[in-house]
């Protein structure tokens, strides 16, 4: 159990500040529909958000046309680690591989 300015939280989403970057660079409604999905993951759970396995580790969150790829770590912390625009129907290699290389221990 996480808890954070006193509140008890599912999971502590953290971005890595190369996605931090590429969030501030969404629009404002963008940056919206994001939050609103970590808010949910932070207060109820992953559960809750469409999410999909993409390799060992890696992991992404599904919020409308965008994507967060992200990895778990121990004590319900979920790291992101590159989030980008949807353009196809699969997670194209090349953002998974970035994704993987970030989020490298």
């Amino acid at each position: 159990m996480i808890f954070k300015e006193g509140v008890v939280v599912k999971f502590e989403v953290i971005k890595l500040k190369e996605a931090q970057k590429e969030f501030e660079n969404l629009s404002k409604q963008q940056q919206s529909l994001l939050v609103n999905d970590y808010e949910i993951i932070n207060t109820k759970g992953i559960e809750f958000v469409k999410t999909r396995y993409l390799t060992p580790k890696l992991f992404e969150i599904k919020t409308k046309d965008l994507r967060s790829l992200f990895k778990y770590e121990e004590n319900q912390i979920i790291i992101i680690g590159l989030i980008y625009e949807k353009n196809s129907q699969k997670a194209p290699n090349y953002y998974i591989r970035l994704a993987q290389k970030r989020l490298k221990p």
